[in-house]
């Protein structure tokens, strides 16, 4: 059975089931299309309404206003995700945090940023830079650590890159950020989850140490 925002409730009350027993609490939905069309964005957010959720991750920019209407009536955040620079496609600006700034600037707060910090640095962005671009503008972030900025650089354990994961969080905290980090690592596919791991206790070790007044 196909799993989106088309989903029956007897499947929604599923996977709802399914996350409890397992103590997992689903934050965001995306990345998906949303329509400018009221009654067909209106399911989206009403999935996510059902599913408990955070966010909803989209890239549709043409659908602002029926977005800032979706946030407000169901009190549900939107961040917009930003794929890499398209050198080929000058007309996709989502890649640049400043784009995005100043498209949510006068719009809802709960309308932001989906920040991808690992197709920042594909884009010649440093993550700590488009942060500070997007500070209180910052709903959930997919994060990346790269060996080095620019193209065709794969993910690599948090702390082993050139993306400052530290910094990264110590800007986060400065922001009093309070959505959710995504670790994504689409690297090593047949072994990853010992890398995965790593960045999991790099976040902790860095929490640990912030507690410890270091």
């Amino acid at each position: 059975m196909k799993w989106d925002h088309n989903a029956s409730d007897a499947m929604i009350a599923r996977v709802k089931e399914k996350l409890t027993k397992h103590g997992i609490r689903a934050v965001n939905y995306g990345v998906v299309v949303i329509p400018a069309d009221e009654a067909k964005a209106r399911v989206i957010f009403e999935f996510a309404r059902k599913m408990g959720l955070y966010a909803v991750t989209t890239e549709s920019t043409d659908s602002l206003d029926t977005i800032e209407k979706m946030v407000r009536e169901f009190d549900i955040r939107c961040g917009f995700h930003q794929h890499a620079r398209k050198p080929n496609n000058p007309e996709y600006r989502v890649w640049d945090p400043n784009y995005i700034r100043d498209l949510v600037k006068d719009r809802d707060v709960r309308i932001g940023a989906c920040a991808d910090i690992g197709h920042w640095q594909t884009s010649g962005i440093k993550p700590i830079d488009g942060l500070r671009i997007l500070s209180g503008r910052l709903i959930s972030l997919h994060v990346k650590d790269r060996l080095a900025l620019g193209p065709g650089q794969h993910d690599c354990i948090f702390g082993m890159g050139t993306g400052d994961m530290g910094g990264v969080l110590s800007e986060l905290k400065r922001q009093r950020f309070e959505g959710n980090l995504a670790i994504e690592y689409e690297y090593n596919w047949d072994n990853s989850v010992p890398d995965i791991a790593q960045c999991v206790g790099f976040v902790r070790g860095w929490s640990a140490g912030q507690a410890a007044g270091k």
